[in-house]
């Protein structure tokens, strides 16, 4: 009876436990589905006409993400700080604060692929002629992200954001700016 008793307590021992390890697998899985905010750090890069009268440079931002019901959804809101140095006089800083759409790759690696687009507006100041106003962007992305962790994630992005201009006086063509970055991000 001793011996069934004992067999009887290993039995529940070991289910319990390859519970909680399909419950942690789960969790770990899960990570992507919580709210997410973080911080990135890295170059900007000015592209097409801009390229031609401003510097690369570095820049950062940060974003802040909530899923939707479907897994692979996300709803983002970045923003983050660019100053361009002129290759003549003028220095160009530019402020972009859009909402985004992101769409996670669903195939199960530990590596996340994600895809997004978005849209809102930038704040653009050119010093030393004192001309700013907000214009409409619009940008589209990719990242590479794995966890680090339950609750931090590092990643790789690439942002491509286009500045319709045309609201400050003197705009004459829209400007492409490419941002690339390492990130930190949490899950909340």
């Amino acid at each position: 009876m001793k011996t069934i008793s004992l067999y009887c307590a290993v039995a529940a021992v070991a289910i319990l436990a390859s519970f909680s390890d399909v419950f942690a697998y789960q969790e770990r899985k899960d990570y992507f589905s919580k709210p997410q905010f973080g911080g990135w750090f890295g170059p900007v890069t000015p592209a097409g006409d801009l390229s031609k009268r401003v510097e690369t440079n570095l820049g950062g931002g940060a974003f802040f993400r909530l899923t939707f019901p479907w897994p692979y959804l996300k709803f983002g809101i970045d923003s983050s700080y660019q100053r361009f140095k002129s290759k003549g006089v003028n220095d160009l800083q530019f402020v972009p604060v859009y909402g985004n759409i992101l769409f996670q790759i669903p195939v199960e690696f530990p590596v996340r692929f994600q895809f997004k687009a978005g849209a809102g507006g930038g704040w653009l100041a050119v010093k030393p002629d004192n001309k700013n106003g907000w214009d409409p962007i619009f940008m589209a992305g990719f990242e590479v992200s794995f966890p680090a962790g339950r609750i931090v994630n590092i990643g790789l992005r690439i942002d491509y954001i286009y500045i319709y201009e045309g609201y400050i006086k003197g705009s004459q063509s829209g400007g492409h700016v490419i941002n690339t970055g390492i990130q930190l991000y949490f899950n909340i």
